[in-house]
């Protein structure tokens, strides 16, 4: 008997070892550090609508002053802020901004102003990525020998960016002829002044060219203190940043700069950018919901953006999503397999136990009943692993219908957006800015969104929780129940939802939601009113919902 005790210790104390093996300490604290840099992001990415509508505010009171200019000098420094504040928001318009500015300095026979329009209009293209465009307008139309030195100077930053962002998104075109980026440097930093912003982001790039990284993020870091979040500059200083702590091996603090690089872009309403998509690259292997969720924004702005490089460049990730999840069905496969191993050697120790007790046992209706406890626990562990089984494939099905669903909503999205896009344009086009504006102004994209968003949550979430509703109801008194079309939520339920899913901040739900914070709480209060129970322990037993 002693025997069989020692054996069965030793049993357990490799299974201890086995599980203890899968856990890392540095692993899990490096996971919770990450995992709040990205709540905090998710904060960011909910209020971003509210950003959006401030730019547009802001936009459209440029072009109210633009309509009521009383000459043409302040008409076309009005249209050069107009595309200024466009131009990392909307390509279509910003474009459009930019040939009325050429249009208005031909008109005033203003070569110095014609001049600024058309390098402003080759550095959107090279942003762009409308790289053969910017190469015919820059190189081939324009005539450098006749510029003044101000132009001049903005002449070289503009082919300076466009052979910068030429070497990083080659991959788009064929090599152009045209010189390398260190060639203009050169001749940048002999032109600009000393020590100004500008200067000194040349110095930064000089620095990253010549590896010397902990000079450039010395640099960076300067150019950085110089900006407030609300800046633009700051989420391109910040980019900077992430990129030579990627060079230095740092992949915490890069990932903390590409955060801070995200919100920054989503504070000025950017939609134009790299980080948040860098982001969601990042966590794939990690937080593949999370990481596609990021995605899907960022594919939302780049169409909205409405240029080239951004949604070929997410497209691209696209594949690395689908393959994630591909990975992670068959490490759930590979698991099931594991456990099936370990459930065998497990069974195959409890029968060699049985007969240890056997061949040394004198009680024989006392074996009998050891060896049927043995078998129960075998069938037990049998309809655990099957349960297992069950429901991680009902997770994959789950998983596979929410990224039907959002594939859905993104096209019908991508639809409504394009023929209200070509609408806006043809009446740019035709010079029917008056219906433009009342188009502008009577615009229910923003609703047609938020239905977009209460439909997928809906259904989603009521895949993932079928009996929610009926669970939720008997919570409450009769006169108070619940009964929301089929397939469907209403408010008071979608706020009770997300409070199920972990959301518990009426100030995050409202953003989520697109209420007002009062709003949630009279709801909540209306509810907790009709409550069977404690209303005070209400959202607890909300929580317990489907566990």
């Amino acid at each position: 008997m002693n025997a069989c005790r020692r054996s069965l210790w030793m049993l357990m104390l490799v299974a201890v070892t086995l599980v203890a093996a899968c856990s890392s300490p540095a692993r899990r604290a490096q996971t919770r550090t990450m995992r709040s840099l990205l709540n905090e992001l998710d904060g960011y990415v909910a209020a971003r609508g509210v950003y959006v509508a401030g730019k547009l505010d802001q936009i459209e009171a440029l072009r109210r002053i633009a309509s009521s200019a009383h000459n043409e000098e302040l008409r076309f420094e009005t249209e050069m802020r107009i595309a200024d504040e466009f131009f990392s928001f909307n390509f279509d318009s910003t474009q459009a901004c930019l040939k009325q500015c050429q249009a208005l300095a031909r008109r005033m026979g203003d070569k110095e102003r014609y001049d600024r329009a058309t390098i402003q209009l080759g550095h959107l293209y090279a942003k762009a990525g409308s790289y053969m465009e910017a190469y015919s307008l820059l190189y081939e139309q324009m005539d450098t020998l006749s510029l003044s030195e101000e132009r001049k100077t903005d002449y070289l930053l503009t082919v300076y960016d466009f052979c910068m962002d030429m070497a990083g998104n080659s991959g788009m075109v064929e090599r152009l002829a045209i010189p390398d980026a260190a060639t203009y440097r050169s001749q940048l930093l002999q032109r600009i002044p000393r020590d100004s912003e500008t200067w000194r982001s040349l110095l930064r790039d000089e620095l990253m060219w010549q590896e010397r990284y902990q000079a450039a993020d010395s640099v960076a870091r300067l150019l950085l203190s110089g900006t407030q979040p609300d800046q633009h500059t700051y989420a391109i200083f910040a980019f900077y940043l992430s990129e030579i702590a990627e060079r230095q091996g740092k992949p915490m603090e890069r990932m903390q700069w590409l955060v801070r690089s995200a919100e920054s872009d989503i504070i000025n309403a950017v939609k134009d950018y790299a980080s948040l998509t860098m982001v969601a690259q990042s966590i794939l292997d990690e937080d593949v919901d999370r990481s596609f969720r990021y995605l899907r924004f960022a594919q939302e702005d780049a169409l909205f953006y409405n240029a080239k490089l951004r949604p070929w460049q997410i497209s691209r990730f696209m594949m690395q999503v689908e393959d994630a999840y591909t990975a992670r069905r068959e490490q759930q496969r590979k698991a099931s397999a594991a456990s099936s191993v370990l459930l065998a050697v497990l069974s195959l120790a409890l029968l060699l136990l049985a007969w240890f007790f056997i061949v040394r046992s004198r009680n024989l209706s006392r074996l009998r009943a050891q060896l049927e406890e043995s078998n129960s626990q075998l069938a037990l562990a049998n309809a655990a692993l099957e349960n297992l089984n069950q429901e991680l494939s009902q997770a994959d099905q789950v998983k596979e219908r929410y990224i039907v669903s959002f594939l859905e909503s993104l096209s019908t999205q991508i639809h409504l957006f394009r023929e209200e896009d070509n609408r806006q344009r043809n009446l740019l086009k035709r010079g029917r800015t008056d219906q433009l504006l009342k188009d502008l102004a009577n615009s229910s994209r923003s609703e047609k969104a938020r239905e977009e968003f209460y439909h997928a949550f809906d259904t989603t979430f009521l895949a993932m929780y079928p009996d929610f509703v009926d669970r939720f109801n008997e919570l409450l008194r009769e006169e108070g129940r619940i009964h929301p079309p089929k397939g469907k939520l209403t408010t008071e339920l979608r706020i009770f939802a997300l409070i199920r899913l972990g959301v518990e901040d009426s100030k995050k739900i409202a953003q989520m939601l697109d209420y007002s914070l009062s709003t949630i709480y009279n709801y909540k209060v209306s509810v907790k009113n009709h409550a069977v129970g404690d209303r005070d322990s209400f959202e607890e037993q909300v929580k317990l919902i489907g566990k």
